[in-house]
């Protein structure tokens, strides 16, 4: 009946400071390519740079000159790490709008959209580290394919 100001006030502190570190996130994989996994491709008419960025020290660099035979691996390279890019900005998205709406929804237990967006968060986590492995994967096999 009586609304609590001090908790709704605490929530939109939480909502406030999380999507900013998802904005702070999320500008620091686009622009600097600082995500984990760190990959970055940078290419030339002659050549692709294939960059590894650690958190912790200097990444790897490969260089593999374009040439028929491996055309194909560094254009799918390429679309591979975009893909994971997009991945670890969209999980962050997701992930974060389904803990604003359990903050929220946290006094309400009971309520069908807390139930929601809990099993949400419990099914999507795993299925994103999951698959975001699985693309780091790929892109680990193509390197390995292309430096054969």
């Amino acid at each position: 009946m009586f609304k609590n100001k001090h908790n709704k006030k605490k929530f939109g502190v939480f909502t406030a400071i999380l999507l900013s570190l998802v904005l702070i996130a999320g500008i620091l994989a686009f622009y600097f390519n600082i995500y984990p996994g760190g990959y970055s491709i940078k290419e030339n008419s002659e050549e692709v740079t294939v960059l590894k960025n650690n958190f912790l020290k200097n990444g790897e660099k490969l260089t593999f000159t374009v040439s028929e035979e491996n055309e194909l691996k560094l254009t799918l390279l390429k679309n591979e790490v975009n893909q994971l890019i997009s991945m670890w900005l969209v999980s962050l998205l997701g992930i974060s709008s389904l803990l604003i709406v359990l903050v929220n929804n946290v006094q309400r237990k009971g309520n069908y959209v807390f139930i929601i967006a809990s099993v949400l968060i419990v099914i999507l986590i795993p299925l994103v580290i999951y698959v975001y492995n699985s693309n780091l994967y790929n892109i680990e096999q193509l390197i390995k394919d292309l430096r054969i």
